[in-house]
């Protein structure tokens, strides 16, 4: 399997993994041209890609599906409550190419097993996903207002993770923001912060020791990558045990691109 963060952070998601058979997008952030320059840099051919896989309808995970699923002719899976609060934003999609998968189930797709995992955000019916094939699972959980079970069980045995880090709370609390939308994003149907990202990765460590961790969908306004890392690994490392790598993914930049 190969994993790579294409761009993660407020102006634009989306995660690239590849199996055997399968070369699959989580959501499209970007502008369809912005994602084919970066997949490109990599080496992949946008040809080649298999599928996309939507985890809510908001614009930084979505803005170039339309364009892509028309221009590649590649089926788009998300929720009915996802379909429903993107299919205005993104344009037409032909009806064989659409397809609506349900919260909380797993799917096979040749090769692979994707299963679509609930998340806790201001959407229709957002989820997250994790993707396994051949002894091999990734995940990707961002924008929830916190960490389920179901969360940290799929974390338990994943190879690599990209898991929120949204925001420094006392950066989001004395920052320009209304209150209103501080309050929204600390919320329960917000996103998580970098010491709810820490403390979720501390239980984990417990049972994957081994495991590459990227913090994602990292604020622009409201956190810095060298502030998250350091808030992050002091919260694991207090919990005191050995833990796999802790790393950053970047916005509209891609990742390195991790073997598994």
């Amino acid at each position: 399997m190969r994993f790579c963060s294409i761009s993660s952070g407020s102006n634009g998601n989306c995660t690239f993994i590849e199996t055997g058979e399968q070369r699959l997008l989580l959501d499209i952030g970007l502008s369809a041209r912005q994602i084919e320059t970066l997949l490109k840099a990599k080496g992949i051919d946008p040809g080649t890609i298999t599928a996309v896989f939507v985890t809510h309808e908001h614009s930084d995970h979505t803005k170039g599906v339309g364009v892509w699923c028309r221009r590649y002719k590649v089926p788009v899976m998300a929720t009915a409550g996802t379909w429903k609060g993107m299919e205005k934003a993104i344009g037409p999609v032909p009806p064989e190419l659409r397809f609506e998968i349900t919260s909380g189930r797993g799917y096979r797709m040749s090769d692979l097993r994707i299963e679509a995992i609930p998340t806790s955000h201001d959407a229709n019916d957002p989820c997250a996903y994790t993707v396994e094939s051949k002894g091999c699972k990734a995940s990707v959980i961002t924008d929830t207002g916190y960490i389920t079970e179901t969360m940290i069980r799929h974390l338990f045995d994943s190879d690599i993770a990209i898991v929120e880090s949204n925001h420094d709370l006392n950066m989001l609390m004395n920052g320009s923001y209304p209150d209103s939308l501080k309050k929204r994003i600390r919320g329960n149907l917000g996103h998580l912060s970098n010491d709810d990202c820490g403390k979720a990765l501390a239980l984990v460590r417990r049972r994957n020791a081994n495991g590459v961790f990227l913090l994602g969908h990292l604020s622009e306004e409201n956190n810095r990558p060298p502030l998250a890392l350091e808030t992050v690994e002091h919260i694991v490392e207090e919990a005191d045990g050995s833990f796999g790598a802790i790393g950053l993914t970047s916005r509209g930049a891609s990742t390195d691109m991790y073997e598994i």
